[in-house]
């Protein structure tokens, strides 16, 4: 299965860093690189250097239609698939859109006839009616912070939902949150700690990770500490010790077209710490 890797800005690496990074990853033989994204060019830029700078196709998932029009985000793409010979592939989220379901069906299909026809548009996803409109209207879904069980779940909807509509079925990819580190609880705590606001502060993703079973490790986690229990950490994310952790990212990574190792690391600004990730996830020869 071929392997994607991520950087998220929010990691505090320098620029230099990750182009150093992205350099290794393809040695190391990863398929494709990937940014999440906020409501400006940022991605965009990021992506155009990490391309120059190794030759990976590249990816962004995902862009907020909810902060900016259609129009905007098109622009952006179309010069970053020019400058990346073709090699890129754009995620569209609902950010924070007021019933999405609704308002991205059109979003979708403006956004649509202003890319150019060969660019894949994947939609991010969780919930079943989202699934539905990844299924009729784009050429693949991102899923996030998925349990084994809940890319099945999504897989599922997402074929009967395009043999209805009759289309192809769209790529399943997803985010695989994953932290390396010479002590494991280290890397579990960093795991939870990118999980919980999402978890806990964003309705959506609330009904998402209720609807995957875990209702009461929620409200246990609000009424203590606050810390993650093993099991929750081990069920979303790969988290521990070199030579250990790559079975737990390949656990989660069945089901899916595109396994995309979002790197991790303990401190902000550790290079080594995600070079580590890199390392451990390399895409088998």
């Amino acid at each position: 299965m071929p392997t994607g890797f991520s950087i998220d800005p929010d990691q505090g690496l320098s620029e230099a860093d990750e182009l150093r990074l992205v350099r290794r990853a393809a040695e190391l033989g990863y398929d494709s690189a990937w940014t999440p994204s906020r409501a400006d060019p940022a991605a965009f830029d990021r992506c155009r250097r990490w391309h120059r700078a190794s030759g990976l196709p590249v990816g962004i998932s995902a862009v907020p239609a909810s902060g900016r029009p259609a129009e905007f985000y098109a622009d952006q793409a179309q010069r970053l698939w020019h400058d990346a010979g073709g090699r890129f592939t754009l995620v569209v989220g609902s950010g924070q859109m007021a019933r999405p379901v609704v308002a991205m069906r059109p979003y979708l299909a403006d956004l649509r006839t202003r890319l150019p026809a060969e660019l894949s548009l994947y939609l991010a996803a969780l919930g079943p009616l989202m699934l539905r409109l990844a299924a009729e209207l784009a050429d693949g879904v991102a899923l996030n912070w998925c349990t084994v069980e809940q890319v099945g779940w999504s897989r599922q909807r997402l074929v009967d939902a395009a043999r209805a509509a009759g289309r192809p079925v769209p790529r399943v990819v997803e985010y695989i949150r994953t932290a390396v580190d010479h002590d494991a609880e280290t890397a579990r705590r960093t795991v939870a700690a990118a999980a919980l606001p999402y978890a806990l502060r964003i309705p959506a993703y609330r009904r998402h990770f209720e609807r995957m079973g875990f209702k009461e490790e929620l409200h246990r986690i609000e009424g203590s500490d606050g810390v993650a229990s093993r099991a929750f950490v081990s069920a979303i994310g790969a988290a521990g010790v070199p030579g250990e952790t790559r079975g737990q990212f390949e656990r989660l990574a069945a089901g899916l077209d595109l396994a995309i190792v979002r790197v991790l690391v303990a401190q902000p600004g550790d290079a080594e710490s995600a070079r580590r990730v890199l390392e451990e996830c390399r895409p088998k020869p």
